[in-house]
């Protein structure tokens, strides 16, 4: 697990928070109020829905970049995540397998801000 990740999981944050977390590091930003916000994206909008890597990646797209988001990057982001993991709904993700979210969560998020980060050309 990236150790960022890592350090962010024992402050208590949830996926969707480090995602934001981690944009906004990247853009040197800092914004609490908003990495709090985001706690209502953590587990498919706590009811399984739409896992909240991908709600808050698509926050963070329009976040760092809203012109290039509303012009195709949610929907590359969209289409990648659903091709790379099989779905886009948290419940069909972790199949109701507990350690689900222990060994595929970090994997996803990991691979989720590599994603935006390439969509958004932060390298």
């Amino acid at each position: 697990m990236n150790e960022e990740i890592l350090d962010l999981k024992l402050k208590g944050y949830c996926c969707s928070q480090m995602i934001m977390e981690m944009g906004l590091r990247q853009m040197e930003k800092e914004n609490q109020d908003l990495v709090a916000a985001m706690a209502g994206l953590c587990d498919g909008m706590w009811s399984g829905r739409t896992c909240g890597i991908l709600s808050a990646g698509i926050c963070l797209l329009y976040l760092a970049d809203p012109k290039e988001a509303s012009q195709g990057l949610v929907e590359d982001l969209t289409d990648w995540f659903e091709d790379a993991f099989g779905a886009l709904d948290c419940g069909e993700l972790l199949a109701a397998d507990p350690l689900a979210k222990v060994e595929k969560c970090p994997m996803m998020l990991e691979s989720t801000f590599q994603k935006i980060e390439d969509l958004l050309e932060w390298d």
